[in-house]
């Protein structure tokens, strides 16, 4: 049984990006925080409440254990594509289905990037905590998303190069999200058309090398 809790907890201390306006939210914040820099296995719950400013015991509160905080961070991953489906199979027939699709998974991750390179950097945490019992608590996860972007990945009646070219856009924007630190220093305002035309190029372009 978790130990009982402690007194409220004070503001955490300056350590990232905090953006959560409850205890339970900046604990979420911190964590990202850390998974992202040290990464999830390197990362304590004691270094977590350290840099919240609370004791060991006060995260107990909140959470039962470090994997229970990744998951809660999983999860809102899971919240980013619930209204995706719907708006694709309402523009099933729409010749450009997949660049609508692009359109916006770009600024959902670049809305959300922290938490989807969490996602990135610690894909064997991750894979374990599938294997675990304690996504049962939330029931079976859907994922519709996942299984529409494959079928559209391997549309029959798509040549191959096109085939191919869908899957490289994707992996366009998965390589910004994992190579965040390099754009660190770029706002959203300048990354946003800069990856838009790029994953247009790899979606549009000529093939490299073929014949005009």
């Amino acid at each position: 049984m978790p130990p009982a809790a402690g007194p409220a907890a004070p503001e955490p201390a300056q350590s990232g990006e905090v953006r959560g306006s409850t205890t339970r939210e900046r604990i979420l914040d911190i964590a990202l925080d850390l998974f992202i820099r040290r990464g999830y296995a390197e990362t304590s719950l004691r270094e977590i409440a350290a840099e919240l400013g609370f004791s060991k015991a006060a995260l107990y509160y909140h959470f039962e254990s470090k994997q229970d905080i990744l998951l809660a961070l999983h999860m809102r991953v899971h919240g980013l594509t619930d209204g995706i489906l719907p708006m694709l199979q309402a523009e099933a027939d729409a010749s450009d289905v997949w660049e609508r699709l692009l359109d916006r998974l770009i600024g959902l991750a670049l809305q959300n990037r922290r938490v989807i390179e969490l996602h990135i950097r610690n894909q064997e945490a991750i894979a374990e905590m599938h294997r675990g019992a304690s996504l049962e608590k939330h029931g079976p996860l859907r994922h519709d998303v996942d299984q529409y972007v494959l079928g559209l990945l391997s549309d029959p009646s798509l040549p191959v190069e096109g085939r191919v070219r869908r899957t490289a856009s994707l992996g366009v924007i998965a390589a910004v999200l994992l190579a965040a630190s390099a754009f660190a220093d770029v706002p959203d305002v300048e990354l946003e058309p800069a990856l838009r035309t790029v994953v247009h190029d790899v979606i549009g372009g000529p093939a490299e090398g073929s014949a005009t």
